[in-house]
């Protein structure tokens, strides 16, 4: 989950812009204002009855994708391409909350009475784009995932999900022993049929494996065409790729992607060989979508967007400032606030000093003033101050201490408590109460609001606590995919970082992001590197449990014992702010709580 709003060197006109947003939005308290909010400024999920065919849409980006290739896809933003141009086995729908509509998939899975079969019959009626031009089959899906193994394809989740699949594990060793000699074997994913994909499970369950596989790493790479691009490392394939959605990027005769160029423009183009069909629930409106990137001044940007037309935005949520703008002078509908379903927080890079000092976590988490960093988002409008890690109306909430939260005192002030902070900080050794000795510190933020506002907040706030904050800013996706996505290279804080829910189910908020397991080389998404033996047990207890509220219970209590450690400040549980065009008809996708590009149109 993942985005930026204004500069915080004048905090005192945040919060003004956080009150004004208030008193639009209700009363004071952040919960009741939040929720009036969300009732005037309710997400559309269905197209209008008088959609109209044809047009052309501008999508305005401050920076790029995580990673053009379906197969390593994990970011908010590139699944708004995902979703326009490739087809998974199944998929969120724009109202679907629980549970992922079929979509290559003919229907719901088969899941056996003993639990360990999946099977899934696919449609014979989907085809890949130019150059491929064939109708895709299960094979096509099995290799898809397998390629997704490889170190040049580097997946943030499939090794998660999919730990119990029968063979894994030899297909993972595969892969990283013969990088460029193929996609590895997953003996438990086989194709008996063009339209039969079975999965063989062994130690897991089947909640999981199906969840994953609603994401873009199940949408169909056909084998002869694509080994050539995965035997190199990186895997060239996302230059190349080859679509089964109603859109493809733009590309030549021989698949070389004309349509996309990093951090300037990705160009989406109808799919000939795709046909609108019962089986496929995306209507499919425009003609061309144009995604224009390096727009860094997002007030600007968010300016052009309310002010012009045919523009939605992408990447960037919208700063207070266009909040405000949108909610009490832009025409209706301009304004979108969707529960994102996830959270945001400040990663504390617990493999590192100072932060591998549990104490030193905790008295930064106590000196935080999470109000102030929720203010850099837009204030009581966008969402409740967060007390732990799964977010509301989500399974495992209120086990994990609803609004409220854990009983834990360093978290208990939302505004901060500086006094206890210097007790934690003495705990680890620092008499005074604050850092001494060698108080440097590196953190990688984003460069443009509200990203950019809420590391300076951050900033601010640890060097109260006497440390020496090296803040280096770039743009969100370089955040991620170079810094603090990839161990190797990450800083000791990330304060731009969140996480949106992957399917309905407190795996896929708590598995990838604090599992020390799975801490994987690039596309990482457990940001502290947390690596807690008891933690790790519980979240792989979690896993196999098939009975619901054992299971919301279950991940109720790892939410809390992830708590107990600090590895992070969760600070929103955030309602996301996205604006378009007063002639758009845009439809917001609830599951990933954002534009959905192949539902929107343009006004007739």
């Amino acid at each position: 989950m993942r985005k930026k709003l204004l500069r915080v060197l004048l905090p005192g006109l945040i919060v003004a812009a956080a009150v004004a947003l208030a008193a639009c939005g209700g009363s004071s308290d952040s919960t009741s204002s939040s929720g009036d909010a969300n009732s005037q400024f309710a997400a559309v999920t269905e197209p209008p009855s008088d959609a109209q065919q044809g047009g052309d849409l501008t999508v305005i980006a401050a920076s790029d994708v995580d990673y053009i290739d379906p197969g390593a896809a994990y970011y908010q933003f590139t699944f708004m391409v995902t979703s326009a141009t490739q087809s998974s086995l199944t998929a969120y729908a724009p109202g679907d909350i629980e549970k992922a509509s079929p979509l290559l998939a003919t229907g719901e899975p088969e899941v056996s009475d003993d639990g360990k079969t999946i099977t899934y019959t696919l449609r014979d009626d989907v085809k890949f784009s130019p150059p491929v031009n064939r109708v895709a089959t299960a094979a096509d899906v099995k290799y898809a995932i397998e390629r997704s193994l490889l170190p040049g394809v580097p997946n943030g989740f499939v090794q998660t999900y999919l730990s119990g699949v029968q063979g894994i594990d030899k297909a993972i060793k595969e892969a990283q022993d013969n990088p460029t000699g193929g996609a590895p074997d997953i003996s438990g994913i086989t194709a008996p049929d063009d339209t039969t994909l079975e999965i063989k499970l062994d130690n897991t369950t089947s909640i999981g494996v199906i969840g994953a596989l609603s994401l873009p790493v199940s949408a169909p790479v056909p084998e002869e065409y694509a080994e050539k691009y995965d035997a190199e490392n990186p895997s060239t394939y996302g230059e190349h790729q080859v679509a089964t959605g109603p859109y493809m990027i733009e590309n030549d005769s021989s698949g070389n992607l004309t349509g996309y160029t990093p951090n300037k423009e990705i160009h989406l183009v109808r799919n000939p060989n795709w046909k609108a069909s019962d089986g496929d629930f995306r209507p499919a409106y425009l003609d061309d979508i144009t995604i224009q990137e390096g727009f860094a001044d997002t007030v600007s940007a968010a300016k052009k967007v309310l002010t012009g037309n045919g523009l939605v935005n992408g990447d960037f949520t919208t700063p207070p400032a266009a909040i405000k703008q949108a909610a009490q002078e832009g025409e209706e509908g301009q304004l979108s606030l969707t529960p994102s379903g996830g959270n945001r927080y400040v990663a504390l890079n617990t493999q590192m000093a100072p932060f591998d000092d549990i104490n030193v976590r905790k008295a930064v988490i106590a000196n935080s003033n999470r109000v102030d960093l929720r203010n850099t988002r837009g204030g009581e409008l966008t969402g409740p101050v967060a007390t732990h890690y799964l977010p509301p109306d989500f399974p495992g909430f209120e086990e994990g201490g609803g609004l409220e939260g854990p009983d834990l005192d360093f978290i208990a002030n939302p505004e901060g408590d500086p006094d206890l902070a210097a007790e934690y900080m003495k705990k680890a050794g620092y008499s005074s109460g604050k850092c001494e000795g060698d108080c440097k510190i590196v953190m990688v933020g984003d460069d443009s609001p509200p990203g950019s506002d809420t590391a300076e907040v951050v900033k601010s706030q640890l060097e109260q606590l006497g440390f020496d904050v090296d803040l280096q800013k770039v743009t969100h996706d370089i955040m991620y995919t170079k810094f603090c996505s990839t161990p190797s290279n990450a800083p000791q804080v990330c304060p731009n970082v969140g996480w949106l829910k992957d399917f309905n189910d407190g795996q896929s908020m708590l598995d990838p992001t604090f599992n020390g397991e799975n801490v994987v080389p690039e596309n990482n998404s457990n940001w502290p590197q947390l690596n807690v033996p008891e933690v790790n047990k519980a979240i792989n207890d979690a896993t196999l449990i098939d009975d619901q509220g054992e299971r919301n219970q279950a991940w109720g209590d790892v939410d809390t014992m992830i708590g107990e450690q600090a590895p992070a400040i969760p600070y929103i549980w955030d309602d996301q702010a996205n604006i378009q065009s007063a002639d758009v008809a845009g439809v917001i996708n609830k599951a990933n709580a954002n534009w959905d590009l192949a539902f929107t149109s343009l006004k007739p």
